[in-house]
């Protein structure tokens, strides 16, 4: 274990609270979620950026999303979703796991990102 994976929320995550898992990640909700249903994609090794892990991984990830959306149209029934990913240290934390958000969207809701994602008021 390294130093990365001793302060990652995602790496010390209790998989018992997984909405869903595979041998390679798992689909956790979001901790500051931005709407109903908001949820993250994880894989289960400490890696920071979607182009470095390997291909049963990222096919692992792509499979969990569909999961996640196909749930979450059940569960919620949102217009849409916005899917974005967080790769690579761009908050200068060591810690930084790569994850998948899916956030469902819903008509006449404004999506606001705030510090929390790296956008600072004008």
């Amino acid at each position: 274990m390294t130093n990365d994976t001793l302060t990652c929320p995602y790496c010390d995550y209790d998989e018992m609270d997984a909405m869903e898992h595979n041998e390679f990640g798992m689909i956790i909700p979001a901790l500051k979620p931005l709407s109903k249903g908001h949820t993250l994609i994880i894989p289960r090794r400490h890696v920071s950026s979607f182009f470095d892990v390997t291909d049963k991984e990222r096919k692992s990830l792509v499979t969990l999303l569909e999961l996640a959306r196909n749930e979450l149209k059940i569960r919620h029934h949102p217009e849409g979703f916005h899917i974005g990913f967080t790769d690579g240290q761009i908050f200068n934390c060591p810690e930084e796991h790569l994850h998948i958000h899916i956030i469902p969207r819903y008509k006449d809701q404004k999506l606001t990102l705030d510090e929390n994602w790296g956008i600072q008021p004008e």
